[in-house]
């Protein structure tokens, strides 16, 4: 092997987990045979102090074996299909655990106040939206929704929001939300009212628009455009409890001055007949 060729393969083995002083080692028993540790030493260019601390490395992650003589110890090599085999087998598995970590951090994880950016300012009706029904998507406990017009408007096809919702209620999540109900949600109205606890917004323009998942995630939105109509493409998406506590209580709030959903359907039931 020329050097060339040496310190690619050197470099390759740093980026799958071995250390410099480790690979240097490691590639001379492979190419060498069986050593003892000054001859290890004298061949990688690893200081012979070191030596004795990498093989014990090694060794530990089943990379080398001590030969079984009576005088000065030989150490040679674990075939490298082997031990590829278990580096390739180690990566899966942290990759596995790097998946688990990743949904933890972003469900499950309570951030201390403080030590962390805990908001973010959303600018956009199509990304507020998006946020909205990921955010809804996550929840495994309660949602409480006040979900604005201009939402339902821009969603008037799929309706993905009630989807969700509808989702999560047969899945025996708590349901608090409220829309303008009319007759293109009254279907939906009957369903959600079913499973949750739904209103209609009956004082006027709605102030703000919350999607809230278990008291921890929270997306509140604002009014960002007033003509020709109004719309909500302003907003601040909250990751912290201690913060979204408050917009969960307002929203309930909220809500209940409103009229029950099951009072809307009769009115809009009349409406039909």
């Amino acid at each position: 092997m020329s050097q060339v060729e040496k310190e690619k393969v050197l470099d390759l083995m740093q980026k799958v987990g071995f250390t410099d002083y480790e690979a240097r080692v490691y590639i001379t028993l492979v190419t060498e045979g069986s050593l003892n540790p000054t001859q290890l030493s004298n061949l990688s260019g690893v200081p012979r102090p070191n030596v004795y601390a990498v093989l014990k490395k090694l060794m530990r992650k089943g990379f080398a074996e001590r030969e079984a003589v009576k005088r000065a110890p030989l150490y040679s090599a674990v075939p490298p299909d082997i031990v590829l085999s278990s580096i390739k087998d180690d990566l899966k598995n942290k990759e596995e655990y790097a998946e688990n970590l990743k949904k933890w951090f972003q469900e499950d994880l309570i951030v201390a106040p403080g030590r962390v950016p805990t908001a973010w300012l959303i600018d956009g009706e199509k990304r507020i939206n998006e946020i909205a029904e990921e955010l809804l998507q996550r929840s495994k406990n309660r949602i409480h929704a006040i979900i604005t017009p201009t939402y339902l408007k821009s969603n008037k096809e799929s309706k993905g929001i009630f989807k969700i919702l509808e989702e999560k209620a047969k899945q025996n999540i708590e349901i608090i939300a409220g829309w303008k109900i009319n007759q293109d949600t009254l279907e939906i109205a009957q369903t959600l009212n079913q499973y949750g606890t739904i209103y209609h917004w009956s004082l006027g323009e709605t102030p703000i628009g919350t999607y809230i998942a278990d008291g921890k995630d929270c997306l509140v939105t604002f009014i960002g455009k007033w003509e020709p109509i109004l719309v909500y493409d302003l907003g601040i998406w909250i990751r912290n409890p201690t913060y979204v506590k408050p917009f969960e209580y307002l929203t309930e709030r909220l809500l209940s001055l409103n009229i029950t959903a099951k009072t809307r359907i009769k009115e809009l039931e009349k409406q039909k007949t």
